[in-house]
């Protein structure tokens, strides 16, 4: 039985290129490119993994990240450019299970 993973990604290039690879080892992936199409696949199915962008166009990762957790256990990975040590804590603190800063190899 394959994993499921939602992505909540905004950048399409980087979506595209994370959904093949994880695909190609034989994870389903569901992509979102906004927060609310995030939340609302959520809600709709159960995933065995999210991987959030912290920035989205309609709303910031952080909160979806926080409604994720009102209504989901599911492990949250946090994928994003703003990698300072900061935002990192935030993350961890909300919720996330782990945070992996842009950019980096699809292989980690």
């Amino acid at each position: 039985m394959k994993a499921n993973l939602l992505l909540i990604e905004d950048d399409p290039e980087l979506a595209k290129m994370l959904v093949e690879y994880l695909g190609a080892a034989d994870l389903r992936v569901d992509h979102a490119a906004t927060a609310a199409a995030g939340l609302g696949l959520a809600r709709q199915q159960n995933y065995d993994v999210v991987l959030l962008d912290l920035t989205l166009p309609d709303g910031d990762g952080l909160e979806v990240c926080r409604e994720l957790r009102s209504f989901s256990g599911v492990p949250v990975i946090m994928v994003t450019a703003r990698g300072d040590e900061l935002d990192r804590i935030i993350g961890l603190e909300l919720g996330a299970d782990d945070y992996l800063p842009k950019p980096f190899n699809p292989r980690e």
